[in-house]
């Protein structure tokens, strides 16, 4: 399961706490289900590609387990989805003129979809057979440099 900590932020924004914020620990809950939400649309259903006929994809697939997947693997995209989209943009007054705020909640918005994709591309970590270990074959990379419709 992936999970999102105060010193996970802190590695990317070290003064995060000095706004007048004392936590954010519903903001990094929500980040993070929502990064697995991302995950069960965007990999998930391309996961069984190469593993099984194409002419079955799409019926009666399994629900992704979230506890599968590698947290390690993920937790830059969960910083990245917080600060951009749910912590910057709660510091920032959305005035006609960007502050500083609103240029950093547009930054790491960027830098999500980037490491997402760099993510997909190396090869999402997931412990299809539940042994408790990843084999090469479970971090295989869904596509590779394909054109996406």
């Amino acid at each position: 399961m992936l999970n999102l900590t105060i010193q996970d932020i802190q590695k990317y924004e070290p003064n995060i706490l000095d706004y007048g914020i004392d936590s954010f620990e519903t903001e990094m809950s929500e980040a993070v289900q929502d990064v697995t939400r991302d995950i069960r649309i965007k990999w998930f259903p391309t996961s069984a590609i190469g593993r099984y006929d194409a002419s079955i994809l799409g019926t009666n697939q399994p629900e992704m387990d979230d506890g599968r997947l590698t947290a390690s693997q993920w937790t830059r995209s969960c910083v990245y989805y917080c600060l951009g989209y749910y912590i910057f943009p709660k510091l920032s007054t959305f005035n006609s003129e960007a502050d500083i705020f609103e240029r950093k909640f547009d930054y790491y918005r960027k830098e999500y979809a980037r490491e997402f994709d760099k993510v997909l591309q190396d090869g999402v970590e997931y412990d299809i057979d539940s042994s408790g270990t990843i084999t090469p074959a479970e971090k295989e990379p869904t596509y590779y440099l394909r054109l996406k419709r």
